[in-house]
């Protein structure tokens, strides 16, 4: 079928509930998966980035995978700047109507060294990072104890240095849905800045000082939100995960006193800056549901089903005021066969696609784990429905 709309009007029509063309679609890809798909299934629009695909995509296999050494496990992560991190554009070539871009320098590591024979990265942030598997996995927080939780200075905020992808990316793809990844209050504070069991701790035993320093960082972000929606992001996405398999990360109440105040903050601010707002969060959701309607939240992904999620039963109930981004399940499919996964997209998209506030799309980044197999279905299923042949 031929598009009569742009990706970035066939988004916000979804949003607001609108007739479209067809539905959009979201394709979040992992760095190593991008790779590997640039260098066996389909090249990038980027012949550039085809040649350097091939070359770390081999490499990577040949010398071990998971066992290769730490460096040829990190190579393959440059393309977080084609596939995810810096822009998603990778997504686009495979059909895709929006993607995420990060701001410049907080992605950026600020100093990689090595330490006892480990290869380390050091954020702008101060948190320390060594290679655990694929990932940079955080080693070193910055706040330990109470002390440094009072002495954690935010970096300074190099705001023009930090919008320049969205001006870019902008001036590139003016019809493209854009959406800038901000950190919500709750996620990477405490999985990077604290460590998740000593997170949890201090809204116990030091809640006061939580809430001063949450809302210091809540103002940092803001300022990133204002000026990635200046520099053209159409929409802010706040990447903060909540759940857990069928049951939230931290209490309800807890969640309601430390994390639900600034979560609207961040919304607010978004909204009065003119652009759209995504929420991404893994895990459990339906408790939230209603505070993210509430909130004004425009855009919810990833709404996972192995944690418990039920995509029919919560679209009945919000789908007239919540648009899900979701239906192409990653952490079932990779056990799936190809004909059942395709067939379970299908339904999804009959489900809620067809009757709108519905972006078909994946349920978290799509590894390289994923069998081919299975890769060829997820995007041969999603040509099929852009083609009108599942209607």
């Amino acid at each position: 079928m031929k598009p009569t709309m742009t990706s970035l009007e066939r988004v916000r029509a979804t949003v607001r509930g609108l007739p479209v063309d067809r539905v959009p679609v979201f394709l979040w890809i992992n760095a190593h998966t991008g790779a590997q798909l640039m260098a066996e299934y389909r090249p990038s629009s980027h012949p550039l980035w085809n040649l350097a695909a091939r070359w770390c995509w081999r490499r990577f296999q040949e010398r071990g995978g998971m066992d290769a050494s730490e460096l040829d496990r990190l190579l393959p992560l440059l393309f977080d700047i084609h596939t995810f991190n810096w822009a998603n554009l990778y997504g686009l070539d495979l059909g895709g109507d929006l993607f995420l871009a990060a701001p410049g320098t907080p992605w950026h590591y600020a100093r990689i060294f090595r330490r006892d024979g480990r290869l380390m990265m050091r954020d702008l942030f101060g948190v320390e990072r060594a290679m655990g598997g694929i990932y940079p996995d955080m080693v070193g927080p910055p706040i330990r104890d109470l002390e440094s939780l009072r002495a954690y200075r935010l970096p300074d905020l190099p705001l023009d240095r930090l919008c320049a992808p969205f001006r870019r990316l902008r001036r590139r793809y003016p019809g493209a849905s854009i959406a800038a990844e901000i950190w919500g209050p709750q996620d990477f504070t405490a999985t990077s800045l604290f460590g998740m069991e000593r997170f949890m701790l201090f809204l116990l035993d030091y809640p006061e000082e939580m809430h001063r320093f949450l809302s210091r960082w809540t103002d940092w972000w803001l300022e990133v939100i204002r000026g990635c929606a200046a520099a053209g992001a159409d929409t802010i996405c706040i990447l903060d995960d909540y759940g857990y398999d069928r049951r939230p990360l931290i209490s309800m109440p807890m969640w309601k006193e430390f994390t639900w105040p600034l979560l609207r903050r961040m919304v607010d601010a978004a909204r009065e800056a003119g652009a759209m707002v995504m929420l991404h969060s893994c895990g459990y959701q339906t408790p939230f549901l209603p505070f993210y309607v509430e909130a004004g939240i425009d855009m919810l992904q990833s709404f996972q089903p192995q944690a418990g999620n039920d995509f029919g039963a919560a679209y009945r109930q919000y789908g007239d005021r919540l648009t899900f981004i979701t239906g192409i399940d990653i952490q079932r499919g990779e056990s799936m066969r190809p004909e059942a996964l395709a067939a379970e997209i299908v339904a999804n998209y009959r489900l809620a696609g067809r009757r709108g506030r519905h972006i078909l799309g994946t349920t978290h980044e799509i590894q390289y784990t994923m069998p081919r197999a299975n890769l060829a279905a997820i995007l041969d299923t999603v040509r099929s429905i852009q083609n009108g042949m599942e209607d």
